[in-house]
């Protein structure tokens, strides 16, 4: 039972309850249930001293020579961010084991330590898919998309097969380069090893091909889906979108079977982006018709796109969406709408807005200030403009502003300073 709380993020009640009343019972531990713990407390719960209580627990069973149960502590204190406390656990090994260098490698990458990680999985014997995989990933989400790629050439030098996690990065990183040829290299392989048929795979290449200028591949690939999923019916719409190619666009729309906020957003946008406000509209009507709500990347837009094309009605309507949405406690969309009003000659609903915002929320946002001084300065309300002027530099978002640029200029100081200081050490080698 308790293992199987354990994997059910919203079971903390219930699993540490379980495991309490197995302590009063003095049940004997199996050192299955205590990994159970263990994996439960690395959940991202970041319960540090529940960690140190089990950990302590193990011990005091004689349990820690146990190699999954030890295994499971030190990707517990990973998780929780005790990187100290794992490490201390992983230099008690004997001898380095393949799981035990793979969770550290992760925990390093969670840590930002890429450095570290590098040190260790060069060290760490019997690299398999899951080590090169969890290297890869690790320095996808660390920017490191070159190194990512390095990576995984070594794992086809040694003929290690990877699996559908390390496609899916790879492409990742292959996509941030931007260019088409590094997208029918992973293609050609995804072909190779005969792995066409996983789609988020394939979603991704496509998405690839989509944002290197490949719309031609992407739809072919598209094409070529047995089954593609909402996901993969979302990326080639959005493909689409991006282009500008309007009619394509909404004849894919039109087929996608089950559509969600995403796929009726982007064709929204896709409207929006070729100023056909009118249509934008309409399936926006049509949407709430279907039963669908507007996400708060859908209301900017829609705002943002009424601003410029001053349509006073409509954009006032989605004024009223926000309201009974709750989105407007976003400083985002309340800065839209603040700018909204001005250019559409209502100055005094942008006034209004303003004043309600900063009362409740938006006091802190520099965003919102800047809209309401240039609404101020471009219907010629000078003394007014300088009155919201004045009580920006006396409210306390300018103080958060000096101090940021005090410290800002101290770092930028300190480098100076390393780099003269470097630049002194080498002209007296020389």
């Amino acid at each position: 039972m308790v293992f199987h709380f354990s994997h059910q993020s919203s079971s903390f009640t219930r699993s540490t309850t379980l495991h309490s009343r197995f302590l009063q019972c003095k049940t004997k531990q199996q050192p299955l249930r205590m990994q159970a713990c263990t994996c439960f407390c690395s959940q991202g719960l970041f319960l540090t001293a529940l960690c140190r209580q089990l950990h302590s627990l193990v011990l005091k069973l004689g349990l820690n020579s146990n190699i999954f149960i030890h295994n499971s502590s030190i990707s517990m204190y990973a998780k929780c961010g005790s990187l100290f406390e794992a490490q201390l656990l992983f230099k008690a090994c004997s001898t380095l084991d393949p799981v035990s260098c793979n969770i550290m490698v992760s925990g390093y990458m969670r840590a930002n330590q890429t450095g570290s990680a590098c040190q260790l999985f060069d060290v760490m014997p019997g690299k398999g898919v899951v080590s090169y995989t969890t290297m890869i990933i690790g320095l996808v989400q660390n920017g490191c998309f070159g190194d990512a790629l390095e990576v995984f050439k070594d794992m086809m030098d040694h003929s290690v097969v990877p699996n559908e996690a390390t496609l899916v990065n790879v492409v990742s990183a292959c996509l941030h380069f931007g260019e088409i040829w590094n997208c029918w290299m992973v293609h050609a392989l995804i072909i190779k090893l005969v792995v066409e048929g996983q789609v988020v795979v394939l979603t991704n290449l496509m998405h690839a091909y989509c944002c290197c200028l490949g719309l031609g591949e992407a739809r072919r690939l598209f094409d070529e889906m047995p089954e593609p999923n909402l996901v993969s019916w979302n990326v080639i719409l959005n493909g689409y979108s991006k282009a500008g190619h309007v009619e394509m666009a909404r004849e894919l729309f039109e087929r996608i079977p089950d559509k969600d906020v995403v796929s009726w957003g982007t064709m929204i946008d896709c409207y929006i982006q070729t100023k056909y406000l009118h249509e934008a509209l309409v399936m926006y009507c049509a949407m709430l018709q279907n039963g669908i709500g507007p996400n708060e990347a859908m209301v900017v837009n829609l705002v943002s796109a009424c601003d410029r094309q001053t349509a006073v009605d409509e954009g006032r309507q989605l004024h009223g969406t926000v309201v009974k949405k709750g989105f407007d406690c976003n400083n985002f969309i309340q800065t839209t709408i603040i700018y909204f009003y001005p250019t559409c000659g209502m100055m005094d609903l942008a006034n209004l807005q303003f004043e309600v915002g900063v009362k409740d929320h938006l006091k802190f946002s520099v965003s919102a200030w800047n809209a309401i001084i240039c609404g101020l300065a471009s219907h010629g309300h000078a003394s007014m403009c300088l009155e919201v002027f004045c009580d920006l530099r006396r409210s306390e978002i300018r103080r958060r502003m000096m101090w940021s640029s005090v410290e800002k200029l101290e770092m930028a100081s300190d480098q100076e300073a390393r780099t003269c200081e470097q630049r002194r050490t080498r002209n007296d080698q020389l």
